[in-house]
């Protein structure tokens, strides 16, 4: 019992050592425990195979059978199959079948050794129990809001089923990185400051941005040979004044945009790409300046230049945002932590995998290959 106490000491302290890190929050006020009762992350599927019919191939004291290996791309096989015949199909299926075995054998093989070197009486249940409680107390570290924990981890390209995944995992392999991630050398502020700099347009740096519909009408295109003493100007000025005051009894002005307007975003209904404010020369200048007197869903009134007419309806306006490095300095060490240990994790599974050997293989691939050419519907 002893044993299993301080195993599990240990596990915690390595676990966490891979969670994101919300220290600040934790100076926070006590989360209420009912609150942390209401919260129920999505639990992590079984990271091991389970043998479910076909050729079975042996593994460690475990097993792939071929439907694991083809049933998760049959799709791709079906497509595959219809257009090539089964050498074509068997050169562009290879990889996948290879790889995917490839990575079976590795989870089997990694688990049985991370297993092995488990205490006695320290179950998958018991792991599972430790991942499960670690997580609720990383979220109350984080203030106990579930939905903002969720979009930091989207933030940081992960999702809660892959973060209980990571997590899992790194308590079972613990045993083999202990000893680099005890020497592991502290994160100095002068390389948070340059991850902090390397990140920040990404992560931290939000130009402004201006969105809006524009119907152009550029007077020297509406030059009519059967009158070719026509004010082009006054065309153009009319025609503005008509389509204002259409828009403003209720015509879409989408429509009147594909119609009228004569610059390239016609066809679009007008609609321009997002603006930075102070990135457009003269005259379109004009519409910028207009865009910062309305809100979301406004027109202007139209709007003269010399050569150009403009009527403008804001789509969006988003303001820049800047978070400096003493706003989120907690938020880029926990970055920083997490891509060093991914890379720790990363390089021993490449080094692991590397030493795989599946030419034993050869003859279970061949009949995964085949099979999944018939399944699609495919004839030998």
């Amino acid at each position: 019992m002893k044993t299993k106490k301080i195993f599990l000491v240990l596990v915690i302290g390595l676990a966490m050592s891979f969670f994101y890190g919300c220290e600040e929050a934790a100076k926070g006020p006590a989360v209420d425990p009912a609150l942390l009762d209401s919260i129920t992350p999505p639990k992590e599927m079984n990271e091991m195979p389970i043998p479910s019919g076909g050729l079975v191939l042996s593994v460690e004291n475990s097993a792939v059978t071929s439907d694991e290996i083809i049933n998760p791309y049959m799709p791709r096989f079906k497509e595959l199959t219809k257009e090539q015949d089964f050498e074509k199909f068997r050169t562009a299926a290879m990889p996948v079948i290879t790889n995917t075995l490839l990575q079976k054998v590795f989870d089997i093989k990694i688990y049985e050794k991370a297993k092995a070197a488990l205490p006695e009486g320290i179950t998958d249940e018991v792991i599972s129990k430790i991942v499960d409680e670690e997580v609720q107390k990383f979220i109350a570290r984080c203030g106990g809001n579930y939905s903002e924990v969720e979009k930091l981890l989207g933030q940081m390209g992960t999702d809660w089923q892959q973060f209980y995944k990571e997590q899992r995992r790194a308590i079972l392999i613990q045993s083999f990185i202990s000893e680099e991630l005890k020497d592991e050398k502290p994160i100095t502020h002068s390389e948070l400051i340059a991850y902090y700099d390397k990140i920040k347009d990404k992560s931290y740096e939000q130009k402004a941005a201006l969105t809006f519909r524009v119907i152009d009408i550029q007077p020297y295109s509406l030059h009519d040979s059967n009158d070719p003493n026509a004010n082009l100007q006054e065309k153009a000025e009319q025609l503005a004044a008509e389509l204002s005051d259409r828009i403003k009894k209720g015509e879409d002005f989408n429509e009147l945009a594909k119609k009228y307007s004569q610059d390239l975003t016609a066809k679009d209904g007008g609609l321009w790409k997002p603006v930075v404010p102070g990135s457009l020369g003269k005259p379109y200048d004009l519409i910028e300046k207009a865009s910062m007197d309305l809100k979301a869903g406004d027109v202007s009134e139209p709007i003269k230049s010399s050569n150009h007419i403009f009527i403008v309806k804001l789509v969006d306006r988003k303001d820049g945002i800047s978070k400096s490095f003493d706003d989120v300095q907690t938020e880029v060490e926990a970055r920083m932590q997490l891509e060093k240990r991914r890379k720790m994790v990363s390089d021993m599974m490449d080094k692991t995998i590397a030493q795989i050997d599946l030419t034993y293989a050869d003859q279970f691939i061949e009949y995964c290959l085949e099979k999944a050419y018939v399944d699609s519907g495919g004839k030998l």
